[in-house]
């Protein structure tokens, strides 16, 4: 069971990765994919925390987001430590066509901090923004297995990964919500109202 889980692993590798090196505009656009759709992270939490509209609301949304990302990827850190599965560029499989350390390949950071993001967003019922986000979730796992750093499983074990991380947080949502609720409080209070003068 476990040689035919690899096999398929290593086929839906190379099926995705041969088509690497073929097309320069393809490969370039999966390169900026693969290492820089990451930075859409920051850049919407930002976006929600200085949104003008419904302000308690959206800054609310960002903190259980961002919660549930670092949330996600402490399992993702904590599975990395107790279970190694090589990189395929460690086992002379592929094209890489970005550096990587020789790290643990299980589960993908890049692809568990997008997948926490577009959980959030469904658990938030702000399904239009979880769908985006699941959908950019998957180009950025497809990008990181054609640039050869990560294997197709790698990015399944992402999804699972932000699921139960994002599940954590939002059984706690009650106590959270009240935490958070004090914190953005606090920020109207001193923060806010020194930027307003």
């Amino acid at each position: 069971m476990v040689k035919t889980i690899s096999n398929l692993n290593i086929c839906l590798f190379s099926l995705i990765n041969d088509v690497a090196g073929k097309n320069f505009i393809l490969d370039r656009a999966m390169i900026f994919i693969a290492s820089y759709f990451i930075f859409i992270i920051p850049i919407f939490l930002i976006y929600l925390w200085f949104k003008k509209t419904k302000r308690d609301e959206n800054k609310k949304e960002a903190l259980f987001t961002f919660t549930s990302v670092l949330i996600s990827l402490g399992i993702a850190w904590g599975i990395s430590l107790i279970y190694f599965h090589p990189r395929p560029f460690m086992i002379g499989l592929g094209k890489k066509l970005i550096q990587h350390t020789p790290d643990s390949s299980f589960p993908s950071d890049h692809a568990t901090g997008m997948f926490a993001v577009a959980f959030s967003l469904i658990f938030l019922k702000k399904y239009k923004s979880g769908v985006i986000f699941f959908i950019l979730s998957a180009l950025v796992g497809i990008a990181r297995v054609f640039c050869g750093v990560h294997f197709p499983l790698d990015i399944v074990g992402s999804f699972f990964v932000s699921l139960i991380g994002v599940s954590i947080i939002f059984m706690a949502k009650g106590k959270l919500s009240f935490l958070f609720s004090k914190m953005i409080k606090l920020y109207n209070r001193y923060v806010f109202i020194s930027e307003r003068k």
